[in-house]
């Protein structure tokens, strides 16, 4: 049986380290065992509420300068404050797109379509991801049989 010391352990770190480091050290760039994948994950999530399949298809996200009156019944300071609380942008307001499939089993229902074509163009593809993320997530468009629009901005 092996019995490892503090030197054979410190010398076996040390040499260790030398080979993981040598590519760097001489100039020549190393190569990983496998190309990088070149893509983001998809973004959509998938859970069941009962007999229900839910799956939040991301659609994007905006980023602004946070507004005075972001809360109409508080104080900006306060809001600064509730935001420092919950670890969040004092700064900036950041707002997901996440729009929701209900798969009941018999009726495919969109709940919000996001931000759309017009919202891709406006945003450079930072927005507007709905349809794209929905077909990485396997569900055909085509198939839904009701959109509910939540509220309205205009």
């Amino acid at each position: 049986m092996t019995e490892l010391s503090r030197r054979t352990l410190l010398a076996s770190t040390v040499a260790a380290t030398a080979v993981a480091v040598a590519p760097l050290a001489t100039g020549r760039s190393g190569h990983a065992a496998a190309p990088p994948a070149g893509t983001q994950a998809p973004g959509w999530y998938r859970y069941k509420v009962g007999s229900f399949e839910i799956t939040v298809v991301t659609d994007g996200v905006n980023r602004f300068k946070l507004p005075d009156n972001l809360v109409s019944n508080a104080k900006r300071e306060d809001v600064i404050a509730a935001l420092a609380a919950a670890r969040l942008p004092s700064d900036i307001f950041v707002t997901p797109y996440n729009p929701i499939v209900v798969n009941t089993g018999q009726r495919l229902v969109v709940i919000d379509t996001g931000l759309g074509e017009a919202g891709f163009n406006a945003t450079k593809g930072v927005n507007g991801q709905f349809l794209t993320n929905l077909a990485a997530a396997g569900i055909d468009a085509k198939a839904v049989d009701a959109v509910i629009i939540s509220h309205y901005h205009g």
